[in-house]
């Protein structure tokens, strides 16, 4: 986007009013202040900074794949290359370990933060002026500083209905609540949203509670479901946030495990990318791209959230780790570039996920009948939601769906094969009276008749064994 046409875009609207007594209250340190009269020709003897000469690191350095702009011959092995991070700052470099490794602002280094922020601009083109990137420890931490500054106590989160339970887990603690909405085979359903912020307040549970202002949604990939929102419906999502002046959470870890991305299908458009108010607080992470071990990622949102975020972080994480983003920086800015970086991306990243996909799906249509189990196909991530018909058992309907699962469950466990058991994802309030964590003796949600797989991990070997082994136990359970 040239620069005129940047100009031309509006400045985001004023949410001020969305942030929470915490997020209100988050001041600048006085301490991290001081930071912005160093350099030049100023000679400090303020902040206590650990003098460099006490790091015992000389050096950092990782063999990584090259993603040179050379075409690996079929059958080769990807060529490597050396990735270092000198102790003192030297020009050909982007960081140094005397800077990577000190005291900094809460917004991340520099390089690592404005290749992200170039990334986002050149893969999202956000449609208003002042949105900004700051870095983050990952997507559940970017989630949970992000529903510290805009969600008090007391407060409604709108999340689909088989979602992502640690967010649930993350919300339970601050006494924030949350309501589902219903989904199909794109995800969450623009007018189940609708009907439920229309409806707010009809029901003897919401009477006391306040309309919601935020929503919290994973639009590509979905986890569990592995379902993703077309493109028009995450317009009809951003027209019923608009309508009804919603604060959008979309995490996205799974964005980049698109398997139709090609010559003919580009990436699917994001949220943030529709978003001419600064309403979206976008959430992206290394995790499912490079390592989930980095501990890296970046929140893109308005510039007055990304600074609550930097405060917010000052007084916590300070920023991520420093030999992360160490060596993280040097090699996407120095080695990668933007091009590597997504041509890693296309050609590694998708299609090593595209293929497991492929073969799990494969095995699972040998080995289970249609007609006792089925999954929508995914077209992005790292899962397969599988739907039991437990309608086709015996004796459906003399006792309840959940004693049905937790069986097919122990037979499958029994048979040396593991599934997270669907009621896990669920919305619904957990039971008090039994401990949730003894799986072998609780599946309390009769609507959760699934099971999610995941092809992310095993070998193909070990999927196509399991899947012998999910078939066997289906069968032995469609008999009892």
């Amino acid at each position: 986007m040239s620069t005129v046409q940047a100009s031309q875009l509006p400045m985001a609207k004023d949410f001020s009013s969305f942030l929470s007594l915490e997020g209100a209250a988050r001041k600048k340190s006085p301490l991290k202040g001081l930071l912005r009269f160093m350099g030049g020709d100023m000679l400090s003897l303020g902040g206590g900074l650990p003098h460099p000469s006490t790091f015992p690191f000389y050096s950092l350095a990782s063999e990584v794949k090259s993603m040179g702009p050379a075409v690996p011959v079929k059958g080769q092995q990807p060529s490597a290359e050396l990735v270092t991070v000198p102790h003192a700052p030297q020009p050909d470099k982007a960081e140094s370990l005397t800077a990577t490794l000190q005291y900094g602002l809460g917004t991340g280094i520099k390089s690592l933060r404005e290749f992200c922020k170039e990334h986002v601009n050149q893969m999202h083109r956000p449609q208003y002026q002042d949105w900004d990137v700051i870095l983050s420890a990952g997507n559940t931490d970017a989630f949970a500083k992000a529903v510290a500054m805009v969600c008090n106590r007391g407060d409604t989160v709108l999340v689909e209905e088989w979602t992502y339970p640690t967010a649930l887990e993350l919300l339970e603690p601050f006494g924030i609540g949350h309501c589902p909405v219903s989904m199909d085979g794109e995800g969450m359903s623009a007018v189940a949203l609708k009907n439920v912020l229309d409806s707010w307040g009809s029901t003897p549970e919401q009477a006391n509670e306040a309309k919601p202002r935020v929503v919290y949604l994973i639009p590509t990939g979905q986890n569990p479901t592995g379902s993703t929102m077309s493109v028009q419906r995450r317009r009809d999502i951003m027209r019923v946030a608009q309508e009804h002046d919603l604060i959008i959470i979309e995490d996205d870890p799974y964005y980049y495990l698109q398997f139709n991305v090609g010559e003919e299908q580009s990436w699917m458009p994001t949220l943030l990318s529709m978003d001419t108010d600064g309403r979206v607080i976008r959430l992206d992470t290394f995790s499912k791209t490079l390592a989930p071990g980095c501990r890296v990622g970046y929140m893109t949102m308005n510039a007055h959230f990304c600074t609550i975020v930097q405060y917010h972080n000052e007084v916590t994480i300070q920023q991520p780790s420093g030999f992360s983003q160490a060596i993280l920086a040097e090699m996407l800015v120095s080695h990668w570039g933007q091009e590597g970086y997504k041509r890693y991306l296309t050609e590694n990243v998708r299609k090593e996920y595209l293929l497991r996909s492929q073969h799990l799906q494969s095995s699972f249509k040998r080995n289970a009948h249609p007609a006792l189990a089925s999954y929508i196909e995914p077209s992005a991530g790292m899962f397969l939601w599988i739907k039991i018909h437990v309608e086709a058992h015996p004796r459906y309907g003399t006792v309840s769906d959940a004693t049905l699962m937790l069986e097919l469950f122990n037979k499958c466990v029994a048979n040396n094969v593991l599934f997270v058991p669907g009621w896990q994802f669920s919305c619904k309030p957990k039971p008090t009276d039994v401990d949730i964590s003894d799986l072998q003796n609780v599946w309390y949600d009769d609507h959760a008749t699934y099971l999610r797989a995941t092809f992310a991990y095993a070998t193909f070997e070990q999927m196509d064994e399991a899947m012998v082994r999910f078939g066997q136990s289906l069968k032995s359970f469609f008999e009892a």
